[in-house]
């Protein structure tokens, strides 16, 4: 179990360096659209469709599975901090189960799209230009789908007892700025 931990953790870690990609090259992106808009004339075309249909969706999408892993996501531990480990323990595996039945909600009904898109190639229209952005729609699924592998991953590890293998920050984890 520990070793499919680690697998899991490696592909976050992959979801994470592409994050961190796009982020670049979004950054450079913009930067040289401003950079030919202002001193040039000469925007680069089809700047806006890029960062809002792949850079941002990439992002964003293969992100949940690396917060799921990280436990990043909001929670609010107002009542339950006051009760036992075990109700703790209890309500955390109903959190993670749940989290599996609406992720994997969002998943089909983002393959379904992705598939939908991908068959009739969709496009963008920025100027004159025809930009293609069916390839985008795939973030959806497959970061949705890291995202359920870790929840259903912790909840089988949690009600077993194992070690997890994940990379997860504690949940007790002090902030500095707190």
């Amino acid at each position: 179990m520990f070793l499919i931990g680690r697998f899991l953790s490696s592909l976050s870690k992959v979801s994470s360096l592409i994050g961190t990609i796009c982020v670049i090259l979004m950054m450079l992106h913009v930067t040289a659209d401003v950079i030919g808009r202002y001193f040039f004339n000469a925007p680069l075309p089809g700047t806006i469709v890029v960062v809002a249909n792949y850079y941002m969706v990439v992002l964003v999408f293969l992100a949940i599975g690396v917060a799921e892993e990280q436990r990043a996501h909001i929670s609010v531990e107002f009542v339950t901090d006051m009760m036992p480990e075990r109700v703790q323990t209890g309500f955390s595996v109903f959190s993670s189960a749940l989290t599996v039945v609406v992720i994997s909600a969002l998943m089909v009904a983002g393959y379904t799209e992705a598939v939908k898109k991908t068959n009739i190639g969709a496009t963008m229209e920025q100027g004159s230009q025809m930009i293609e952005v069916w390839q985008s729609y795939w973030a959806i699924p497959v970061g949705a789908g890291l995202m359920v592998l870790i929840a259903a991953y912790r909840v089988i590890t949690t009600l077993t007892g194992l070690r997890s293998g994940l990379n997860e920050t504690g949940i007790d984890a002090e902030f500095i700025n707190d």
